[in-house]
This record gives structure tokens, sequence and C-alpha cells, in this order.
């Protein structure tokens, strides 16, 4: 089994006045400059986590500023344990398989994505349904180079910068295992039942990334379960664990670099987005955030 190929998946109160004034500011950008009064600027980069010739290489005003900074901190840094960890609790342990959780039918669907990535059908079967999720990716990206948030680890590395997480192992666990069984098994039948249009949302979702336009990121993902009412409540649970929640730790826990200094934090994109985004939550918290790019 090629364990390396298996994939990590990782609010302050405001006026309605100011609402809509958020929303537009933080609408568009992924790279800012945020700072406070009594330390050094630093920049809050975002990311998409896939692998993709076109974010093959940094742009070069987001790789000028890295290259000033003193230290990065990653949503999570992986390591050999880590790795091994996150695999361990992605498996039914017990009896449990996943043909009994989605069925004969889907069961071959979810064999049939995830041989190309090395894992075999008898690993499959014992893949909780979150686990064949984070793994539902293009095989034809396997090759084309290594996500943003790789990229920037290996340059820290070698640049010898201290290096700083947001999340620990077993808090990225938590965010999926503790998410209910019965929408684990609803959105991954869905997604297996719907591979095309899913194909379709990551590409169109990848060039609203590169131009920066994080609000065509949140409507692209709001117009699709639209079309597909019947997993809107799951989806609805599924952002709120993983992407608003998560925001407010991101935003409570980057402060300490923040307040150092000169720190390169990069996270994904969508948390940068809007009224409940981490740069939203920051100003709440007084600081300052400026577009760079």
């Amino acid at each position: 089994m090629k364990r390396r190929d298996f994939v990590f998946a990782s609010l302050a109160a405001i006026g309605l006045d100011a609402f809509a004034s958020v929303e537009e500011r933080f609408a568009r950008g992924l790279l800012w400059r945020v700072e406070k009064a009594g330390a050094a600027p630093s920049h809050v980069y975002g990311t998409i986590h896939v692998a993709d010739t076109r974010v093959a290489e940094l742009p070069a005003v987001v790789r000028q500023r890295f290259d000033t900074a003193k230290s990065l901190m990653l949503e999570f840094v992986p390591d050999a344990y880590s790795r091994e960890r996150f695999l361990e609790a992605a498996l039914f342990l017990d009896r449990q398989t996943l043909e009994d959780k989605i069925g004969p039918e889907d069961f071959e669907r979810a064999v049939a994505h995830l041989g190309p990535i090395g894992l075999s059908r008898e690993v499959v079967n014992k893949l909780k349904p979150w686990g064949v999720l984070l793994n539902l990716r293009n095989p034809k990206r396997a090759d084309q180079g290594a996500p943003l948030d790789s990229q920037l680890l290996e340059l820290a590395r070698a640049r010898r910068l201290p290096l700083h997480q947001i999340e620990g192992v077993e808090e990225q666990i938590f965010t999926f295992d503790e998410f209910p069984m019965e929408s684990q098994v609803a959105l991954l039948k869905h997604s297996l039942a719907h591979r095309d249009e899913l194909m379709e949302l990551a590409e169109r979702t990848l060039e609203v990334y590169l131009a920066g336009d994080l609000a065509a990121i949140w409507r692209l993902r709001e117009q699709f379960v639209a079309r597909h009412p019947q997993i809107a409540a799951h989806q609805a649970m599924m952002t709120k664990r993983v992407v608003h929640d998560r925001s407010v730790v991101m935003a409570f826990r980057m402060q300490r670099q923040l307040r150092r200094g000169d720190a390169f934090v990069a996270l994904g994109a969508l948390h940068l987005y809007g009224a409940k985004g981490v740069l939203a939550l920051l100003e709440a918290d007084g600081y300052r955030a400026e577009r760079v790019f």
C-alpha cells in the first residue's frame, strides 16, 4: 500500500452595518499583510490543497514576502508519526466495513476511484467514509507537482526557518472522525454518484482561485449544494466543522506568531473569505489586514 499517497485532510460579534463591508473587503485576495501596534507586519497567504502545474510555483510577490519572513506557520506540519496516526484513524478497527456502510454498488465505485493511488480492495473496505472522501481526487494530477503548502514547507526547511502548525494530528482527526456517520455516508454516496460534476467543480474552483476570487470559490460551493438539496444539511454541517469552526481556532492560534512579527502564515484560501474568515476575526482582535495580492 502506498501510504505516502494518503491525503491529510483541518466568532467575534460583527454588527449588521459592518457585515456587508467585511464581506466585500475579504472577497478577493490571496496574500494579506497583517499588523498590529507593537509588532512587525506579518503575511497571511491563502493556498489551495491540490497538485497542479498551474500552482507548481509560488507567485513572485508571494515568494518575495516569504523570503523575508522569519517563521512559517501552516495548518499542519506532517511527519512520519502523524501520517501513520491519520491513516489508522481513518480505518475501521472492528468488524465494520465500508461496503456495509454504503452498499456493494457504491463500494465498487470507491474501489475503482482509489485503486490508482495504490489502495487495495481490502484497505478500501476498511476505510471509514470520511477516509474515502478525502481521497476522491483527480488521479491525473498525481504527477503535477506539489501543493503550495508542501512547497512552502520545503522552502522553509531549506532556509531552516522555525516551523509552526496551527493544528495537531488529533485535532485534524477529530474534525472528521466525530462527523456523524449518517452524514459521512450521505456525502460519500453522493460524491461517488456525481464524480464527473465534482471534478468539474474542482477545476472551476482552481480557476477562480488563480484569479484570487475568494467569493467565487464560495459561490461555486453554494451553487453545487443548491443543485443537490438532498445533501444540503449534511454539507452545511461539514462546512461548519471544516471551515467555520476551524477558522476560529486558526485566527486565535496564529496570533502567537503574529505577535512576534515577520511571520508567514499559510492556510486554505476559503478560511480567508468573508465575515467568518480569519482576516475578519483578526481585525476583530485589533489587527489590520491589507491586501497585497
